[in-house]
């Protein structure tokens, strides 16, 4: 499957870096009063793979701006007990754990963004409001430097000073800090309050603003509310830490749609709710899921029968033809899957569907309720674990049947894997719960619980916040040291992925190989690798990764050499750097490249004398419009799917592969997989597909990078979790001991 540079799950942990900007829009103004600035929140984006900035290095701001001229200087006041009024009402968070009491005559108002956010309104239209945000921090901080860290984006604010700055402890024993502040509105002065509660890397912060005249007026009411906040155990749908595994993804899925998805940040979220008839064992061996099966003599039919406890999580059984129609839903042209013909391809009948001529597919017959019997069209090793991949998964058609154009069936979905999907607020949670009537033994965990909203990882790990936690190349150092208890906690994971750049060899300049080796040839790769990451990923000649069958260690390691990638280009049909068009990188990102991309850019300028321009796209719709937005190179990494080199190099590079994004096109390359792809010696199989990459090493296919592993801390008392190779967690076994 794909897995992007950017939107990267690496076995449970996707990281946003938020920084010190609130994440909540404020709302719009009360007409009578300017209201507090809101800062613009980073576009929660996880970052590149190969880098993690540092978790200190945003400066602390200075706590007090300059006063405007002729003002008085803030004073620091001591804490001083605040009483709240017992007629208040109460408003609680679960998600986050946070109460804060609020006068009955006002209103709350839930902001309807992504971000956790709620408004309190009072009563009238020149009403004191008060928002309150949930951030992250990147280290540990005080309470008066959470407010430091927000304050300066204040400072543009008209006549803005700070009047007074308080130490408090709101309820619970909490400290707290609070800067009073007034500015200079449309209609006259503006007062506000800014509190900042901390606990672990989250700070509650409240903003209170209002009229100069309205504020002073209602000033107690505003107090007491401000200093009414208490923190409590956070409790997601009022399940606590005890019964549910927490961990960090800062994005959900994109689609829970089995036949859609082709990205891992979305196959990590399915897996759980969905299954097919087949998956892998530790061994990676397949391994029966929803049926057991057997061959005919040929190699050629496979008949499948489904286990008699086989249910959707509604409790209707699973049958025959249940699995019938979500394939023939995948490969209707209809769907849009862009998965149906990697994975299918080999049934008879599938062109026939995805071309529109047929809606049947003639190789798949429902036998009985129980039987379903599958021919392909030739004897192929891999098919069965083909079979093991996502969009084969079966769907219920009734749910699907279901669809609204405000809400898509997968929003609810009816499945038949190990957890049901028990409530999703986008951009903010996504809570599994086990399936009690699971085929197999039910999971022994309740509950699973997504936060897609969050800091730094390793930060909330430490805190207690979330149970998993990847671990960054330049935190490695760092972690694995003795004398850090988290070296105890500390899983290397072993991927099958490979990272290239890809090739549109369909156009120019890469057309020409020549030019293709240039560019290649131009890039110290080991360096950049190196500089960027250290050890902790091995840089590839090739693109079968270690552990995968048919990974050839023999290949010869590709040089740097720039004086012969000069020449390369000199000889190509472009007859140098004044030849070539202009070129243009397509990578995602929001505002800048990745420091591995960056750093190919740096090289082809100073190595090549090229200046290759970059287009950024949508980290998360990347590889869904990736094919229609290509420009001359462009990122592309793949984590194997099922372990056979099949799954990489016929998958990526078969002129005819739907995921041959760049095009390539080498007759001999292509007879060589098709020989494999029916070829029934096993030595003589890897033999093809050693062959076929060296061919495409050769030929520059595309240009390899590295190969992907996975570092992860885990908590002590999470038992039974498992990594697979496949870059996804396997939950099912996963239970929690006392802590």
């Amino acid at each position: 499957m794909i897995v992007n540079w950017r939107v990267w799950v690496l076995g449970v942990v996707v990281v946003a870096l938020l920084g010190c900007e609130l994440l909540s829009p404020q709302p719009e103004p009360t007409p009578t009063a300017t209201p507090v600035p809101t800062p613009t929140a980073t576009p929660t984006t996880a970052p590149t793979p190969t880098r993690l900035p540092s978790p200190t290095a945003t400066p602390t701001p200075v706590r007090t701006p300059t006063p405007a001229p002729g003002s008085p200087t803030p004073t620091r006041v001591p804490p001083r007990p605040v009483t709240i009024p017992a007629t208040f009402e109460t408003y609680t968070d679960q998600t986050f754990g946070f109460q804060v009491r609020y006068p009955p005559a006002w209103e709350t108002v839930e902001t309807g963004e992504a971000l956790p956010a709620v408004r309190f309104v009072g009563p009238t239209d020149d009403s004191p409001v008060v928002d309150v945000h949930v951030r992250y921090n990147r280290d540990l901080v005080a309470p008066d430097v959470a407010v430091d860290q927000i304050l300066p984006q204040f400072l543009n604010l008209p006549g803005f000073r700070v009047v007074e700055e308080k130490d408090l402890t709101v309820q619970g024993g909490t400290p707290a800090f609070q800067v009073d502040m007034q500015w200079r509105g449309p209609q006259g002065n503006v007062r506000g309050s800014l509190l900042a509660v901390v606990r672990g890397s989250q700070n509650i912060v409240l903003v209170a603003s209002a009229p100069q005249a309205t504020f002073e007026k209602h000033g107690e009411e505003v107090g007491a509310l401000l200093a009414s906040l208490r923190l409590q155990e956070p409790a997601p749908l009022g399940i606590s830490r005890k019964e549910a595994l927490t961990l960090f993804f800062n994005e959900g899925p994109l689609t829970l749609d089995p036949a859609i998805a082709q990205e891992s940040q979305s196959i990590e979220y399915l897996s759980q709710i969905f299954s097919g008839l087949v998956s892998f064992g530790p061994d990676l061996v397949v391994v029966p899921e929803l049926a057991q099966w057997r061959v005919s003599g040929d190699g050629r039919v496979f008949t499948f029968t489904l286990r008699e406890n086989a249910r959707f999580h509604d409790g209707r059984a699973v049958t025959a033809e249940d699995v019938k129609y979500s394939w023939e839903r995948v490969a209707d042209p209809e769907t849009g899957s862009e998965t149906a013909g990697t994975y299918l391809d080999d049934i008879v009948g599938f062109k026939d569907v995805a071309t529109g001529k047929s809606t049947a597919l003639a190789g798949v017959r429902a036998v009985d309720p129980r039987t379903l019997e599958v021919t392909i069209d030739a004897p192929k090793a891999y098919f069965l674990s083909k079979l093991a991949h996502p969009v084969t998964y079966v769907v219920d058609r009734n749910n699907v049947a279901k669809e609204r154009l405000e809400e898509p069936w997968w929003a609810k979905p009816n499945g038949t894997g190990p957890f049901r999907l028990k409530a999703w607020q986008p951009g903010v949670l996504l809570v599994l719960e086990a399936n009690q009537t699971y085929y197999r033994d039910p999971p022994r965990v309740p509950y699973v619980v997504f936060r897609l909203y969050g800091g730094i990882p390793r930060l909330m790990y430490e805190t207690g916040e979330i149970d998993v936690s990847h671990v960054f190349a330049e935190e490695l150092s760092e972690v694995t040291a003795p004398a850090n208890a988290l070296s105890r906690e500390l899983l290397v994971n072993p991927e099958l992925s490979v990272f290239y750049v890809g090739l549109s060899v369909d156009r120019p300049p890469f057309d020409d190989p020549l030019v293709r080796r240039a560019f290649l040839l131009s890039v110290d790769r080991d360096q950049l690798i190196r500089r960027v990451v250290g050890q902790s990923w091995q840089v590839a000649q090739g693109f079968l990764p270690p552990g995968l069958p048919g990974h050839n260690q023999a290949l010869p390691a590709i040089g740097f050499n720039p004086e012969e990638a000069k020449r390369l280009l000199a000889q190509s049909k472009y007859g140098g750097i004044s030849g070539l068009p202009p070129l243009i990188y397509t990578t995602s990102g929001f505002t800048a490249p990745s420091e591995i991309v960056a750093g190919l850019l740096d090289q082809w300028r100073t190595n090549l004398g090229v200046e290759v321009q970059v287009r950024l796209a949508d980290p998360n719709t990347y590889y869904y419009g990736l094919k229609q937005r290509r420009d001359h190179l462009f990122d592309y990494g793949w984590i194997a799917d099922y372990p056979d080199p099949h799954n990489f190099l016929d998958v990526l590079f078969h002129s005819q592969a739907e995921n041959n994004v760049g095009r390539y096109k080498n007759a001999q390359v292509d007879a060589l997989l098709e020989r494999a792809r029916v070829e029934q010696d096993a030595r003589n199989r890897l033999g093809f597909y050693e062959e076929a990459e060296r061919l495409l090493v050769a030929d520059t296919a595309a240009i390899p990078l590295y190969f992907g592993r996975s570092y992860l801390v885990v908590k002590p008392y999470v038992k039974g979790i498992v990594f697979t190779p496949f870059g996804m967690v396997d939950l099912r076994n996963v239970s929690l001991a006392p802590r």
